[in-house]
């Protein structure tokens, strides 16, 4: 059973005892926020900003995790470069 947008604004609005209203707010907050933090990381990652300032924008944990994330990549490519 698919589940439209709508009906999952309602149920969850039902859920939390609070307006539909409010759980787009919600949504969009967290929205606006994940994307935020997504642009702030390729930047860093891209060495368009520099890692203190990375860390000041989408925290330490989040940058960290980045840089794991990198690297694995990195190290997939010159694995896959030398097989």
């Amino acid at each position: 059973m698919a589940v439209d947008l709508t009906e999952r604004v309602q149920e969850i609005a039902k859920a939390r005892d609070v307006s539909e209203s409010e759980v787009l707010e919600q949504a969009l907050e967290r929205g606006v926020e994940t994307l935020w933090q997504d642009l702030v990381l390729s930047r860093y990652l891209n060495d368009e900003i520099p890692r203190e300032e990375a860390v000041e924008l989408a925290g330490v944990d989040r940058v960290k995790r980045a840089e794991r994330e990198a690297e694995a990549v990195e190290e997939d490519v010159r694995w896959g470069l030398n097989a």
